[in-house]
């Protein structure tokens, strides 16, 4: 079924929804919907089932139900280590795919990558924000993450220190003792769901030591993601995938 992203919160089933130039185009023009097709809407929120009742110009629909909520029980932010060329459009699509609430692109000190600075910068976050949201509206996804810009692990720690985090967990290839998951256990056991996590994931070269006694003094924990050496762009996505099979998501 196809899906459509709506600018606004939907409030009620029966309301008549228009969409906007950009989604009517698309459902229109190019895969040629026709009045009567039924399709699901997206507000950020929540997934709805319409049906279509114009598709001439702007495309409207009728919502016809709600569905089951499709995101995932704790918000997981990924803090992740700018990395190597364009990794990072497969980190946003993946990471999308698996549920992710946030994702914080980071210049770290092992950083190979730099960041972008000025328009360049916004125009790749503009591009990695439609990343995300072909990923959201292809895995059904009510909510479609928020790509931040770039920005240095200093300027990052002020915001998790600003932001309520029940639980900030690190990748540190030093740790081989706390596997993420019984970390992750661990905290349900003591506090119940989190809310709110945070994974921390280095760039290629790794999270240098000084950034790790940094994001330990804001109550972070060590784990491993196994004996095996992950890629960045790997990593990040396995600890997804254990966060939500610890959190019984997956």
């Amino acid at each position: 079924m196809h899906r459509f992203i709506v600018d606004s919160l939907i409030t009620e089933i029966g309301q008549e929804i228009v969409l906007n130039q950009e989604e009517s185009d698309h459902a229109s023009k190019v895969l040629r919907l026709k009045v009567g097709e039924e399709v699901q809407l997206l507000d950020g929120e929540n997934r709805y089932e319409a049906v279509l009742t114009d598709v001439s110009g702007l495309v409207s629909a009728r919502v016809t139900a709600l569905c089951a909520s499709p995101e995932a029980p704790s918000r997981a932010v990924l803090l992740q280590g700018l990395p190597k060329a364009d990794k990072l459009e497969m980190i946003v699509q993946k990471a999308t795919e698996l549920g992710v609430w946030q994702i914080w692109p980071v210049e770290m000190l092992r950083s190979v990558a730099k960041a972008d600075k000025g328009m360049k910068d916004a125009r790749k976050r503009e591009r990695l924000q439609r990343i995300a949201l072909e990923a959201a509206k292809q895995s059904g996804r009510a909510h479609v993450p928020e790509v931040s810009l770039t920005c240095p692990l200093k300027e990052a720690l002020r915001r998790i220190s600003q932001e309520e985090f029940d639980l900030i967990l690190v990748a540190w290839e030093e740790e081989h003792a706390l596997p993420m998951s019984k970390a992750v256990g661990e905290y349900v056991a003591r506090n119940g769901i989190p809310q709110k996590t945070l994974i921390v994931i280095g760039p290629e070269g790794g999270i240098d030591e000084s950034e790790k006694r940094l994001l330990d003094e804001l109550g972070a924990r060590s784990v491993t993601l196994g004996p095996r050496i992950l890629r960045t762009e790997t990593a990040g996505l396995c600890a997804l995938a254990v966060l939500w099979t610890a959190l019984d998501e997956m």
